[in-house]
This record gives structure tokens, sequence and C-alpha cells, in this order.
């Protein structure tokens, strides 16, 4: 059903196409059939509709004679004039008369949308436009007309110049991404223009608000990003003094593993600085994945749409989508047969996208390291988001939990910040599931568990704290452990590097551990195997990742069977046995906060890495009165008097039996539990060597 400015629209795209045609050309006599299979719903006058029906009985006339086509383009001429005594603008035409002001478009481009965007909305206007003046050619979503046609200017009523022009790599509608044009030259519009004929009339006529997709509201607080809070903080006052000036070109890169909150950090930063923000090409108008070409015409469109001053922000999230490799670039136009709608290289045009950026856009990444470099010399700050460390992530589980309704305590949230070392995506992932079923803490464990599992792979639990019934009394090293402990805290100096070896058990982790916890801080640990890779310079990567968020997170770093990282590079084969080590050493030198190794083979470190720990200390198995003493500690009876003659005894043999001794029920026998620790020590190979530097 036509509303009245629809019918005056279409009178006035015949009028001009009459206008132009000779009575005798095959276009008058197409015009003319389509308006006469049209007069009903055209609510034309009823002398014209005998016309129409005499021509329908005369098959093998295939011209109209002059007098019939006077009279046809005079009761065109006087419908129109009538029509445009009653008809208002509808809604549509008003949001694209707003588009125009916002875009500051020619009337001429109106005109050209207002055509394509009817022709979507009203099958009596599309049939216009393939049966009369396209001959019957068929189109597809999307397309519209191809820019060579030369009828279309004449339905518009628009010089063909001028007409032409609208489609220059340069002019307005082109380089704003309203509309595109492909290699055969068929001109398209970006799906969410549709939107100004799709949306019901009495909404808001705001053609942003139409137009661009605002963003959730984030569910992470400014606090949780306090893991950042130097970089963060340097972004607000970057973002602010953008939008006070209106500086171009202002990009910011967040980046990270996936679940580390860069979307949610986008949120929180434009929630904070009271501006609007925008995703770009998350889906197309039927939800469906946008192409990237489709994603980079929306950018361009909303850049331009925000331009004229509004406080707001872009996000656009996974770049990779664009910015991946140097060839991502979108050419919007052929280079073939239309030399005036040449584009420039690829990698010109982002750049050039990049840098005259009118509104401050987050771009996000998981990858960053593999878009390329040109893109990233554009960035004007980039933030790395990793895990936030265990203090945030119990704020966040939570919050969480109580936004789930999930009965737990504060002490619970600690407890799973520690248990698992995941991102916070993952977290508020398993609890939300947990809570659709009416779950408790266990079913948030059961889930959490099952995604890290499949992101990360099995691995053990990581402890911030030293072991249950640790003693460092019960540490035999060639310092006073506790005295050096003291000594560290009261200087309260943290460039300093440990490395300490011994036989397995000894308690070297149990003792960063312990001097973490004295110094206030929290403990990084890696293990060999989540750092070393089968893909050459992956280790190297990893390696400069750990020094990179224990930085971060403020806390000691510990690379526990260091010996693996750091072997001696005489005895290398491959190159990448001395690039890691290259590496290592390399951090050592620069890490502004305390690192520390454990090995049990001391032996096999590479010289030069000795020489750059500030301190090697070296532990052994326990003296005679120390394993008496680990005695009582483990089991609170007194020591037979042959434990005193087991030489190769230490912490972790104790608290091996003591698990033993729990499962047989010997926790009372100070006998069996004294042949327990017996066979502990006839267990280890060489048991009776000696290890240290």
């Amino acid at each position: 059903m036509l509303n009245a400015y629809e019918r005056q629209l279409i009178l006035f795209y015949l009028c001009n196409a009459a206008s132009h045609f000779h009575y005798a050309s095959p276009e008058t006599r197409e015009l003319a059939d389509w308006v006469f299979e049209n007069y009903d719903l055209l609510e034309l006058a009823g002398e014209n509709k005998k016309l129409g029906e005499h021509r329908a009985n005369r098959y093998d006339e295939k011209e109209m004679s002059a007098r019939e086509w006077q009279r046809l383009r005079k009761t065109l001429k006087n419908e129109y004039s009538a029509a445009c005594e009653g008809a208002q603008e509808d809604s549509t035409a008003r949001r694209l008369q707003q588009l125009g002001r916002e875009m500051d478009l020619a009337p001429e481009d109106i005109a050209v949308l207002e055509i394509m965007l009817r022709s979507h909305r009203q099958p009596i206007i599309e049939s216009l436009i393939d049966s009369a003046f396209e001959c019957g050619r068929r189109h597809y979503r999307r397309r519209f007309f191809n820019v060579t046609s030369y009828l279309l200017p004449y339905v518009l009523g628009v010089p063909a110049s001028s007409f032409h022009a609208r489609f220059a790599a340069d002019a307005p509608l082109v380089k704003s991404g309203l509309l595109s044009v492909d290699d055969d030259g068929d001109i398209r519009a970006v799906n969410r223009l549709l939107r100004l004929v799709s949306v019901p009339d009495d909404s808001d006529l705001d053609v942003c608000r139409l137009l661009l997709d605002a963003a959730t509201p984030g569910e992470l607080e400014w606090a949780d990003f306090d893991h950042v809070a130097e970089d963060r903080d340097q972004i607000e006052k970057m973002l602010k003094g953008a939008l006070s000036t209106g500086t171009p070109g202002v990009n910011i890169l967040v980046y990270g593993p996936p679940g580390t909150g860069k979307t949610e950090f986008c949120k929180t930063l434009a929630a904070r600085l009271g501006t609007n923000l925008y995703s770009v090409g998350e889906e197309d108008d039927s939800g469906d994945d946008p192409s990237r070409k489709e994603r980079l015409q929306e950018l361009r469109l909303a850049q331009r749409l925000l331009a004229p001053g509004r406080r707001s922000i872009l996000l656009f999230d996974e770049m990779e989508d664009i910015l991946s490799d140097p060839s991502s670039g979108w050419m919007p136009f052929s280079s073939r047969g239309f030399p005036h709608l040449r584009s420039g290289g690829s990698k010109v045009f982002l750049n050039r996208l990049l840098e005259r950026t009118p509104v401050p856009t987050l771009w996000t990444s998981n990858s960053a390291w593999a878009t390329c470099q040109t893109v990233l010399r554009r960035m004007t700050f980039a933030l790395e988001l990793r895990k936030p460390p265990s203090q945030v992530r119990a704020r966040i589980w939570e919050r969480e939990l109580a936004r789930h309704n999930i009965k737990a305590t504060e002490q619970d949230a600690r407890s799973l910040a520690k248990e698992f070392d995941v991102t916070p995506g993952v977290a508020s992932g398993a609890i939300a599931a947990a809570g659709l079923c009416g779950g408790d803490l266990a079913a948030v464990r059961l889930g959490v568990h099952s995604l890290a599992k499949v992101i990360s792979g099995e691995k053990p639990p990581t402890n911030q704290g030293p072991p249950e019934r640790f003693n460092l009394a019960l540490v035999r090293a060639d310092i006073d452990p506790v005295g050096f402990a003291d000594r560290l805290a009261k200087n309260g100096g943290k460039h300093f590097s440990l490395c300490l070896q011994g036989p397995p058990g000894t308690g070297k982790s149990a003792f960063v551990r312990y001097l973490a916890e004295h110094l206030g801080l929290q403990v990084t640990q890696k293990r060999a195997s989540d750092l070393m890779s089968m893909w050459v310079g992956q280790t190297e990567q990893q390696i400069a990742t750990a020094f990179s968020e224990a930085r971060a997170e403020g806390s000691i770093l510990v690379f526990d069977e260091a010996d693996s990282l750091l072997a001696d590079r005489q005895g290398a084969t491959h190159s990448w046995e001395v690039s890691q080590v290259n590496e290592m050493l390399t951090w050592m030198e620069s890490h502004p906060l305390p690192f520390a190794c454990t090995t049990n083979f001391g032996e096999n470190l590479d010289p030069a890495t000795l020489r750059r720990f500030t301190f090697k200390i070296s532990l052994d198995y326990l003296t005679p009165d120390q394993s008496q003493a680990a005695f009582h500690t483990y089991f609170a009876l007194e020591a037979p008097p042959e434990i005193g003659d087991l030489s190769t005894l230490t912490p972790g043999d104790f608290a091996v039996v003591h698990r033993k001794a729990e499962i047989l029920g010997h926790l009372q026998d100070s006998k069996a539990l004294a042949e327990l620790l017996r066979a502990e020590c006839e267990a280890k190979p060489n048991h009776s060597h000696k290890m240290g530097f």
C-alpha cells in the first residue's frame, strides 16, 4: 500500500522520465505499459485506463501514437501537481533529510539514496526500476543499479554528469561508506542503511541511533583493571583530550588472550568518560556474519556520521578480520572499466583511514602480533590485557557469584581465585552456567574446570603460599633462610634474582613462596612445560610474556625446572636451544622485580646464567637434628633414634610419608613411619650424593 508521499514520488519519477522520451522510443513503450499495468495502484484518472485497455488488445502495435503519448504525459503531470498539494514527507523522507544534514550530502545524493531505499520497501518502485527502466534486468539483495545506467538520471531528474559523479571514489556517498561499487559497477548500500525504511514510523528519528549499534553496558568496574592502572589511566587522559579537542587519528589498541576483558574494558572506559560507545560491524541486518568489506564500510559510515562533534567512541572488536595482514584492506571499486573509480593501494587506504579517523576508535585483538606493522605504527596507544592477579580475580568472582545468586562467602571467592588461574570471561561463563541449574560452588568448580581444561589443557593447580606444615627451620641451606628473608623485607629492594638448586623435596619452591609472602608479593609460577613449545620462536615469546605478566601484576616470577630453559649452550645441537637461553638472559638483566629459578640439576645450567643471578642458594638434605624436628612437625610424635641415620631425608619425604601413613592407618605408629621414611631414601638414585654449587 502506497502512502501519499510515495505516490507523489513515483509520479515525480514518471514525469521526469516521460519528459525525456520520444513517443516512438522503446523506453516509451515500456514506461506506458508499466503505467497501465499499475493504474489502480497509482489511482490515475479513468480516461487513461481506457487507453491502456485499448492498447492491451493491440498486440501488434509496437509504438504509441504521438497523441496517446501526449495524453499520458499530461495525465501524469496533472496527477503529480495534485499529489504535491496534499502529500507530506513521511518518516523515511525526514530521516533522509536528517542524514543529509549530518553528513553534508547534496540533494542529488539524497535523491539516489531515496530511490534505492524506496525500491527495497515498495515492490511497485522495485518493478518500476527493473521492468520499465532496466528492461527486465533482475537484481539481487542490496544491489540497486549499475553505475553505467543512462536511464536513472532521467528518472531522478538529474543531469547525467552529476549522476555519475555521485559514485566517484572521493564522492560523499562512497567516501562515507553509504554506498559501494563492485567489480561489475553495481551499486550497493551498506546494510544498516535499510533501517531508515524498516524501522517503524513512530520510532526515534535520530539517524545515529538508527544506523549505529550502541554497545551494551559493561559488567566490570574500573577497579577491576587496577593491574593495568598506569596504562588504563593514560588511555583515559588521552581520550578526554581527544574528545575535547576533536583531534583526528586517535586509535587505541586493546589486545590480549580471549576472556581477559578487552571488550568489557572498552565499555567501562566509555561509561567512565560519559560518552556513547558504538560497536561497528558485529552482524549484518539479517543477524549474519558480516564480511570484511561490510565491516570496513560500516566503520567508514560510523566515522563520518559521528564526525560533527558528538561525544562518541567507536569499538571495533576482532580487528584481525581486516587488519591481520598487508592485503587485508578493502578495495571498494574495480579498476576495470571505470578509471575514475580506481582506489589507491589497500595499505594506503587503511593507513589513511586510521590517520584521519575523526572519531576515537578502540580496536580489540586476540593476536596483535599478526597485525601488519604499518597498522600498529598508526596506533596511538596499545594496552595489553592479561589475566588479572589473584586479588582482582577474587573481587570479580565475588561479584559474579552474588549476581547469579550463588551462595558464597568472601573467603570462597578468594579460594576460587587461587584455585583457578582463569580469565574473567571463563569465570563469568562458568558461574552463569551454574546459576541456570540452581547450582552451588561445586557446580561452579565443575564448570570452570571443564572450560579451563579445553582452553589451556589439564594443568595442576599452582599454590600461592607455602605448603601446609611448612617450617623454615626445616630448610637446610648455605645461608640462614630466616635472616635472609628478614633482610630482604627490611631493605625493601625488589630488583634481585634467585637461583635455588638442590635435590627434589628440599623446599626450593616452598622457600620462594614463603619469601614472596614475607615481601607481600603474589607469585607468578611457570613450569618449563608452560613455556616450551614445539614451534620455533614460540618458547622465546612465551618467556617474554611470562616476564611481562609478572611485571604487570607486580609479582615475583618463579620458573620451576629451570634447567630445561637455561641449559649449558656449549652442549646445544639446535639454534633454538641457544636463542631461548639468550632470551632468558636478556630478561633477567632488565626485569625490575624479584625473579627466581629452581632446579634439581644446578650443574647443567649455563655458566653465563649463573653469573647473572643476584643470589645463588644451595639446599641440601636434612641434618639429623632437622630430621628429628620434621618427624615431630609432621606426625606430632617423638622420632625414633634410627631417623638420625637417614642421611637423604627432605621435607618433601615427610609430606609424602604423611599421605601414605594416613591411607594405611600408620599415623600413630612411630616404627612404621620410620620404615616408610627409610623406603623413601632407598628409592632415590645416588641418594647419598651431596649436591651443591
